[in-house]
């Protein structure tokens, strides 16, 4: 499955001038475009999603429930709670895993909800074994993509704060079995989920460089391995590799670890040759410095932090017996 490049929040309209903190930018060509987080689910595959909650489960049981003798399997139900501030993100994720325990969830807020603590967010029924057989895994997954979906609500938020209405992408830098977890928490984030694996962009590293022997070898192998279906990017460090790479064929040139004020003469020296070809930025960008690399001539921005350091989101689910569920204590730090 490979997401396409173009899910975020409604653009703003375009300004012109020149760029800086003060003052709009002429925004780039590729413009991100609104999708509902509620449509969403309908990218992931039924089948992938069941092996996926079948793996979790099987990791976190792979022999006996000994706590199962403690719980019983009467007819239960418990309350899902906010206790951190963010996006809800991970609905899917989080039914499949009790349906697969014969259990029914009801929603209280849809997906992309910005969350408010204490929220109730949901409610479960089900055999109580099953309940807490599927507690932690269903937890973990919900507060993990609910996490990555608002670091990327916030990297957007701060794009479109300066004025920039290109595209804020996610990169390759997944948990390994977790990868189509984290790429849906981007899109609900309204962020683009740049590829998905390996068959989704034909992308030229610096490490491919070397092993063809030169930018103009690798582009050309790539460009035929790539045919019509796929597009090329190539990972640049100077403007003499990105004008090799465009002139080779490339569609999309990535100018990796540059600092902003090298950035932008960069791609507009690029952009002034070859109009074309679209420029991403990357390495070392964050939510705090993300407006510094946001310019008239830069189309994507990916950030790896958003799936490699976005701090998860805090969730609880409480067994209640009587009608009333209580509301969870939050301990501040």
């Amino acid at each position: 499955m490979g997401p396409p490049l173009l899910h975020s929040p409604t653009p703003q309209p375009e300004a012109s001038g020149s760029p800086g903190p003060e003052q709009p930018m002429h925004q780039p060509r590729r413009l991100q475009v609104t999708m509902d987080a509620e449509g969403l689910a309908l990218l992931l595959p039924p089948v992938t999603l069941a092996a996926l909650v079948d793996s979790w489960l099987r990791e976190d049981c792979p022999g006996l429930n000994y706590a199962a003798l403690v719980s019983g399997a009467g007819p239960s139900q418990a309350v899902l709670w906010a206790k951190s501030p963010g996006v809800l993100a991970g609905r899917p994720f989080f039914d499949a895993i009790f349906t697969q325990l014969n259990c029914q969830v009801s929603w209280f807020l849809p997906e992309g909800s910005k969350l408010v603590p204490v929220a109730r967010v949901a409610e479960v029924r089900g055999p109580a074994h099953s309940l807490l057989l599927g507690e932690r895994v269903a937890l973990n997954t919900l507060a993990r993509c609910s996490g990555i979906a608002s670091a990327a609500a916030a990297a957007v938020e701060a794009a479109r704060g300066a004025g920039w209405t290109g595209h804020v992408a996610g990169t390759r830098k997944t948990t390994p079995g977790f990868r189509l977890v984290e790429k849906y928490g981007l899109l609900v984030g309204g962020a683009a989920s740049h590829r998905y694996d390996l068959g989704g962009l034909v992308m030229v590293k610096d490490n491919h460089v070397v092993a063809a022997g030169g930018v103009e070898k690798a582009v050309r192998a790539a460009r035929q391995a790539a045919d019509f279906a796929l597009k090329v990017e190539v990972e640049c460090s100077s403007l003499q590799e990105a004008v090799e790479a465009a002139e080779a064929g490339a569609d999309l040139v990535l100018l990796d670890n540059f600092k902003p004020k090298e950035l932008h003469p960069t791609a507009a020296a690029l952009k002034a040759q070859f109009p074309s070809v679209a420029v991403e930025a990357s390495g070392g960008i964050t939510l705090d410095n993300l407006p510094q690399f946001c310019g008239p001539h830069i189309d994507v921005i990916s950030m790896g932090m958003l799936t490699q350091a976005a701090p998860a989101l805090d969730f609880s689910l409480k067994l209640f017996a009587k009608e009333a569920a209580p509301v969870p204590k939050i301990h501040w730090s």
